[in-house]
């Protein structure tokens, strides 16, 4: 027996079972690569945009005593490599090499005061830092004075006669910060109370690039921090200078808040979805590492006074949790979509290795029956259907790699899973079928009874989806975070979703036939014969038809609970695109708008309303807490807003006289009269509590206050406007800037923006491309389906179909008959897995929580719209019945003679 020659002779279903192993195998290797990429293109994206003073390792140390004193650059260097050397090696791998990365040592002195200036010009609430960082140098470019140079002492301080001995560092101050806080070139400040130093400026820098991310370790050095004193109108300024690294043999920690930092820069782009885990757990084991440093050191009880307080300072376990808790529900909605595929597509292809079977079943019957063992027919079998599937396979394989995307082993195992599945189907059914030489049996008389291993097997992967989708429901995807570990994915319980559709497909397919028997019943008491033998047909339960249901029905359940995740993602995204925005567009600033701005904000075109408001922030009563208050006219806000999402609470009205009434939020209900001070006193009287804030405008729900827009007008002052509410469409947020001139300080917002910037991330997308991919691939793999089947049974249909042809069957009635022996099948199969798709969102529950896709708004129910699934059911079972009645007009086309001739 040779296997090509079965290939030759049986060439177009072989080509048909290679058609589609290779489409099977190029999907299923190259979705998991898109789906790879788009993980990290997120990871990657989150990373880029926080700040490297949170993603880099920052070892610190607090010196408390000369102890430890650093004097040289050469001491950091050496504890640099020490540290290096003792990272754990899923860190040591993501150290960034690269010439000019953030990574420098540093010594800071911490809140030093100006105590005042040798000469005139002292300004109090001033703070002058010291620092000396490694590689700022070529960083900066100094427009004024020279580099700082090494410290002196200084024996007498003029004008301060109780300063004798005092050191003088010299130090430079960023030009923006020189010019804030009045301090030129040459000025000397006295650092200090206790135990004062001097600082003399001698140079003013600029930094290179102030966008490098080397600063944002630093910022303070390069940019000036402004903090409003509570209760007053004071504002304290604080800057760090820079000196050099002689700098370094005077600054200790004996007299002053002194700090040694080690900056170990991470390159983020060597972190990605498969090493995101092992990054934060190396984290843990860092830090533990860190806070050990301090103890190893103390041998004796007098060492304890001076001994140094290590710290690692990094949020990268942070938000690398956050990421793995978003990528744990993005990867379970990619395990359902390519899991159904892969059933589905298995399922396809064992059902072409059953076309293939079944056309070489008389060539191995007749070998059979010549003295082949059954080894060798297996073999010959298996050989024929390996012949056509593994090099379609293999190139379905090698063009998954013109696929950009990480390599894992899901690409490598998908495309040998599916061919394992049609050799073991394709050898099982051949074995069975040739167990006994000639041994032929009559599958549509006597329906074969399934064995109890079977009904054994099929019920432990009904229970396993059953317990499955109840741990998923009250775990989550995700372990709890405990010790510092990540947060990982269960894989049992992303397979959850595959498993429920495979489980309900196992009990459609035991459980049908027993409703179409009872149509059966009827049937058989009518007249015509074509429905009952349709309707007995159908009922059956032979092997040809339980791939079909297996097949069919993960692949509308699928497309539907895809059409039900699209359809929740869209509307929920929406939703919070409006609570971003609080209108089709939105103009606020922190002080009151010019006139000018609202008259341009008017003209740009797509607004056609504008609603001004007030929001700022108010004193309650005299004492020092403070809440939000916002100034609008509800009723024309709501009219704003009106066919939006957005609900807006009905206007305060009423009220004692001499009061203004007022919204308040839940931790503000005790207060029933009461006063503000905000652009003047003005006395409250609350009228309702809003316990979902106003989204958009005052987003918060604790401390907050709304009042009419005219409250300040009825208090006595005039109408303030701070905020622009825009009605209208197409917005562009481009053109709504340049109207308020670009200043920084103007924020602006519209609904199409904030929506892109939901709907853009990386994993949002990849979401949305899969299940639409998938839902394609799977309504051909339910045509082709349907074929297949169609075209297996052929054989028996038509010599049935001949028999009653020569008892007077009709050709219209034959075709009936086809289309009845189908359609009740597929019917209820669709009917199923349009149900299993609606049921899975409850079924799922809380498991796959699709808030991190929607602008972080908790999904709590899911959107379904019944349209889009019916018509998914309806179309499948559409082509399905319409491949019935092509099939069924192909045969009609035969002549009487043909048909008597078949099988005999």
């Amino acid at each position: 027996m040779n296997p090509l020659l079965l290939l030759r002779v049986h060439r177009g279903t072989a080509a048909l079972l290679a058609v589609l192993t290779l489409s099977a195998a190029l999907l299923i290797a190259a979705l998991p690569r898109v789906a790879e990429a788009s993980y990290d293109d997120a990871l990657h994206s989150i990373l880029t945009g926080t700040s490297a003073g949170l993603t880099d390792l920052t070892v610190s140390r607090r010196t408390q005593g000369p102890q430890n004193q650093i004097t040289a650059e050469g001491g950091f260097q050496k504890l640099d490599r020490e540290w290096r050397e003792s990272l754990p090696p899923s860190l040591a791998s993501l150290m960034d090499t690269r010439p000019g990365n953030t990574s420098h040592y540093s010594a800071k002195t911490v809140g030093t005061p100006v105590a005042d200036r040798v000469g005139p010009g002292h300004l109090p609430l001033q703070l002058v830092d010291v620092a000396w960082l490694s590689g700022a140098d070529q960083r900066i470019r100094y427009v004024d004075g020279v580099p700082p140079g090494p410290p002196t002492v200084v024996p007498r301080v003029p004008g301060h006669p109780d300063l004798r001995d005092v050191d003088l560092f010299e130090i430079a101050l960023v030009r923006s910060a020189a010019e804030l806080m009045r301090i030129p070139a040459g000025t000397i400040l006295v650092l200090g109370n206790s135990r004062p130093m001097l600082a003399k400026v001698t140079g003013i820098f600029e930094p290179v690039n102030a966008a490098d991310r080397y600063w944002h370790h630093d910022l303070n050095v390069i940019k000036a921090s402004v903090r409003r004193m509570a209760g007053t109108d004071r504002e304290e300024h604080h800057i760090t200078a820079l000196t050099g690294p002689s700098s370094l043999t005077r600054l200790n920690g004996d007299s002053r808040d002194l700090r040694y930092y080690w900056v170990l820069a991470v390159d983020n782009a060597k972190i990605d979805a498969r090493n995101a885990g092992d990054t934060v757990a190396g984290v843990a084991e860092f830090r533990r590492r860190v806070g050990l440093a301090a103890t190893d050191q103390i041998t004796t009880w007098s060492q304890v006074a001076g001994f140094s307080v290590w710290e690692l300072g990094t949020a990268l376990d942070e938000v690398l949790n956050d990421y793995l808790r978003q990528l744990a529900t993005a990867q379970a909605l990619a395990y359902l979509a390519t899991g159904g595929l892969a059933v589905v597509a298995a399922g396809v292809l064992a059902l072409a290795a059953q076309l293939l079977t079944e056309r070489m079943a008389g060539a191995l019957a007749l070998a059979r029956a010549r003295g082949a063992s059954l080894r060798q027919v297996v073999l010959t079998g298996t050989g024929t259907v390996a012949l056509a599937c593994a090099p379609a396979a293999l190139i379905g394989y090698a063009l998954s790699y013109l696929v950009p995307g990480p390599v894992t082993s899901i690409v490598h195992l998908g495309p040998l899973f599916i061919v394992a599945v049609a050799l073991v189907f394709a050898a099982t059914r051949v074995a069975l079928a040739h167990r006994r030489p000639l041994n032929e049996r009559r599958a549509d008389v006597a329906a074969r009874r399934p064995s109890p291993r079977r009904l054994m097997l099929e019920l432990v992967v009904v229970v396993l989806a059953l317990a499955g989708a109840y741990l998923l429901r009250n775990r989550g995807l995700t372990t709890d975070v405990r010790g510092g570990s990540a947060p990982a994915g269960d894989p049992f319980l992303m397979l959850v979703p595959v498993a429920l559709t495979v489980a309900v497909a196992l009990i459609v397919l035991r459980c049908y036939p027993y409703p179409l028997r009872l149509v059966v019943w009827l049937a058989a008491r009518a007249r015509p014969a074509v429905p009952f033998v349709g309707m007995t047909l159908a009922a059956r339960a032979r092997a040809v038809t339980a791939l079909p249901v297996l097949i069919l029905l993960p692949a509308l359940a699928v497309s539907v609970y895809g059409a039900v995740v699209g359809g929740t993602l869209d509307a929920t995204q929406r939703l919070a695109a409006w609570q971003a925005t609080g209108a089709a567009g939105r103009v606020e600033s922190a002080a009151e708008l010019p006139a000018g701005v609202v008259a341009a904000v008017r003209e740009v075109p797509g607004v056609r309303t504008v609603l001004p408001a007030d929001k700022g922030t108010a004193q309650i009563g005299l004492g020092g807490r403070s809440a939000t208050v916002v100034a609008i006219d509800l009723d024309a806000y709501r009219r704003l807003v009106a066919g939006t999402p957005l609900t807006v609470p009905a206007a305060p009205a009423g009220g004692p006289a001499g009061t203004i009434p007022a919204l308040v939020s839940p931790d503000l209900a005790n207060l029933s009269e009461f006063e503000i001070g905000w652009h003047v006193r003005m006395k409250l009287s609350k009228r309702g509590v809003v316990a979902d804030g106003l989204p958009g405008i005052g987003f918060t729900t604790h401390s907050l206050i709304i009042v009419p827009f005219d409250a300040s007008e009825r208090a006595g002052s005039r109408e303030y406007t701070s905020m622009l509410l825009l009605g209208g469409e197409d917005i562009d947020a481009g053109r709504l800037r340049a109207a308020t001139g670009n200043v920084p300080p103007i924020h602006v917002a519209t609904f199409g923006e904030s929506l892109g910037r939901i709907t853009g991330t990386p994993l949002t997308g990849t979401i949305t491309t899969a299940f639409q991919v998938v839902t394609v691939a799977l309504a051909v793999y339910a045509l082709l389906t349907v074929i297949i089947a169609l075209v297996t049974g052929a054989a028996d249909r038509v010599r049935a179909l001949s028999f009653l042809r020569t008892l007077g069957l009709s050709e219209r009635q034959a075709a009936a008959l086809t289309v009845l022996e189908v359609t009740p099948l597929i019917f209820l199969t669709a009917c199923a897995g349009l149900a299993l798709g609606l049921a899975l969102p409850a079924a799922l529950g809380p498991g796959l929580d699709l808030g991190v896709y929607a602008g972080g708004i908790a999904v709590r129910a899911y959107e379904i719209d019944p349209g889009t699934p019916v018509l998914l059911a309806a179309g499948l079972t559409a082509v399905a019945v319409g491949g019935a009645f092509l099939h069924a007009a192909i045969g009609r086309r035969r002549s009487l003679g043909s048909i008597l001739r078949v099988g005999d």
